[in-house]
């Protein structure tokens, strides 16, 4: 009898299964996709442009590398090291490449990975705060592939933009974008508008180059938006403004004028006459200072540095702070309705007030 309910169940089990496995069949008889077929026509616009793309990639990736940073312990001698991560790119087949400043702040040790996975080790040639830019050099065999330096001045709103790095410490990788914005250099001096992108740039990302159409460096990216989905980079003619001093070992001391300054708001220009409403108002002057020195006052209006109009604190910093430290720069000033003109030297940033002006 238990022989007999076992081979019942059995069978109950073989027939299940076998069910199961002719369901399965029709099934998947039922559904049949579409093998897509390789053609030999002539291309479509679109793959042109893919391929334009994929050759851009294929021709850039290799002279962009990941930066590795091993900094100071955290906590005494058993301490964990502090380790970060960036990018950047060659210039030099020598090995020479450049990268954000603050990638390699406070660095230990560095090294450089490059795009076929080979590690070597690196050191800082030179490096300025002020620009947010580091030299770091190489020392690997043979030459290394490189990218070419473009003019930062010729591009345009609206113009295509290419963002390479390494972002989160992950793969070299591409984000395709536009210029949404120029950005700008002045002659004479080392200040700069960012230009600005919607390719994006994520942690990690900061020291990797932008790009142009034809796979040239426009900018180095070193700023993000919170959300990544913008980009801000350096543009290059500043870089290479700056670049053959640096590499020779000069050192830049920056200008600064000694003021603290606001927005100035529709009460206080209609309360000093300035209309329609513009520049900036100084709130303090620092004794002993440039401005100070030059006859700068409280409650004066700085309309322009250089015959460059000014709306904001952050523009006259960023004017004066790209102006080595000695010069001399022209201030037009609002005082009481009368418009001055001064010439001021301006003096080295001291470094215990390095975030009080603006």
């Amino acid at each position: 009898m238990k022989f007999a309910v076992a081979l019942m169940l059995l069978s109950w089990a073989s027939a299940a299964a076998l069910a199961r496995a002719e369901e399965k069949l029709n099934r998947s008889s039922l559904i049949n996709w579409r093998e897509a077929e390789v053609t030999t026509a002539g291309e479509t616009e679109l793959e042109r442009l893919n391929r334009a793309f994929v050759q851009l990639a294929e021709r850039a990736r290799p002279a962009i590398a990941q930066i590795r940073v091993t900094g100071e312990s955290t906590k005494g001698p058993q301490g964990e090291a502090q380790r970060s991560r960036g990018s950047g790119f060659f210039i030099d087949p020598q090995g020479y490449l450049l990268t954000a400043q603050h990638v390699i702040d406070k660095a230990k040790t560095l090294e450089v990975r490059l795009a076929d996975g080979q590690r070597l080790p690196a050191q800082v040639i030179a490096a300025d705060s002020q620009i947010d830019l580091a030299i770091l050099k190489v020392h690997g065999e043979g030459s290394l592939p490189v990218l070419a330096l473009a003019d930062s001045e010729s591009i345009r709103v609206g113009d295509l933009a290419v963002v390479f790095g390494y972002p989160f410490g992950r793969e070299s990788s591409m984000n395709l974008g536009i210029i949404s914005r120029a950005g700008r250099t002045y002659p004479d001096s080392a200040s700069f508008d960012y230009i600005q992108t919607d390719a994006g740039a994520y942690s990690g990302g900061s020291g990797g180059p932008l790009l142009n159409s034809k796979g040239h460096v426009v900018g180095m990216i070193t700023m993000a938006s919170e959300r990544g989905n913008m980009g801000f980079a350096t543009p290059i003619n500043v870089i290479k403004r700056i670049f053959p001093r640096l590499v020779n070992g000069e050192k830049f001391a920056w200008g600064w004028l000694g003021v603290q300054m606001s927005d100035i708001s529709f009460e206080q220009a209609r309360a000093l006459g300035v209309h329609p409403v513009k520049g900036v108002i100084v709130n303090s002057v620092l004794p002993g200072h440039s401005a100070a020195l030059a006859g700068i006052q409280k409650q004066d209006v700085i309309l322009s540095v250089n015959d460059n109009h000014v709306d904001s604190p952050r523009e006259v910093s960023r004017l004066v702070g790209g102006i080595e430290a000695g010069k001399v720069v022209r201030v037009t000033i609002l005082r009481r309705g009368k418009t001055l003109h001064m010439s001021v030297p301006l003096g080295a940033k001291p470094e215990s007030t390095r975030a009080r002006e603006g």
